[in-house]
């Protein structure tokens, strides 16, 4: 039986390691297929059901997620883990109040937890308290300086209050955090537009699109800069490539519109 045990515990460990590389080479059903055999073997094992449900979140598949993330807590109403998991897909679902007590449980059990300070921030930030949104990313900043998503989510509430400069410089701690993610590019560069520093906005929704070429953000607001640089074709082009990835894109197809309509 002990041996049994054992045994089952390694090859769980070993379909969780393929699981993980599925997911890097975007393999989501074989990495289900994995966590589905880690559980067979382990059942309610808590990385085994997190791992799916993080699968499930790429595949934006929240809801079903959720079920991963609660069948965690049933039996472990504390994990930490399945906590921010769990907050972060009810963020995503806009049911925020769910999700502020997902994250003020956590901070309960630790007060010291960095990422659940810059979750609950970008919680309120959804609810447009922006003012606690910022207390809750510099106490996240405190406690660990090297948090790059709290410096970003941090630029985006400034950005929201008009305080584009501070904003820029809290994307430069993210981005030399961690400067091969497109996100953090594109929200510099929109800072940029507020500042109407258009050429150093179009280099980093350049670097953006080199990052990632379905950054639909990054194309929409590089055509918002070529259109105020009257370089209107470009810009055009632009919104097309972003309507290509995102038909239902409103902001880019107002804007395509406006050239459209503007043309002789």
């Amino acid at each position: 039986m002990v041996f049994s045990k054992i045994q089952n515990k390694l090859k769980k460990r070993s379909l969780l390691i393929k699981a993980r590389n599925f997911i890097k080479e975007g393999k989501y059903p074989e990495a289900m297929e994995c966590y589905a055999k880690a559980l067979k073997l382990v059942p309610n094992d808590i990385d085994a059901q997190i791992g799916k449900g993080l699968v499930l979140v790429l595949q934006d598949r929240d809801e079903e997620a959720l079920e991963c993330y609660d069948n965690v807590l049933k039996s472990h109403p504390d994990s930490k883990k399945a906590l921010i998991c769990k907050g972060t897909s009810l963020d995503t679902l806009e049911r925020y109040n769910e999700a502020l007590e997902c994250y003020n449980k956590i901070l309960d059990l630790d007060s010291e937890s960095s990422k659940a300070w810059g979750n609950k921030g970008l919680v309120l930030n959804n609810i447009g308290e922006y003012e606690d949104a910022l207390k809750c990313m510099e106490n996240a900043l405190n406690l660990d300086p090297r948090n790059f998503e709290a410096w970003n989510n941090k630029g985006v509430v400034l950005k929201k209050l008009g305080k584009y400069e501070e904003a820029v410089e809290c994307y430069d701690k993210a981005l030399k955090l961690f400067p091969k993610f497109s996100l953090y590019w594109t929200n510099k560069g929109i800072a940029l537009i507020g500042l109407k520093e258009y050429q150093e906005a179009l280099e980093c929704f350049d670097e953006a699109l080199e990052l990632d070429s379905n950054d639909e953000r990054a194309w929409y607001n590089k055509g918002i800069v070529l259109k105020n640089l009257e370089r209107r074709q470009e810009a055009l082009d632009c919104f097309e490539k972003a309507l290509e990835i995102d038909p239902d894109y409103e902001n880019a197809k107002k804007a395509k519109e406006e050239i459209l309509s503007s043309q002789p």
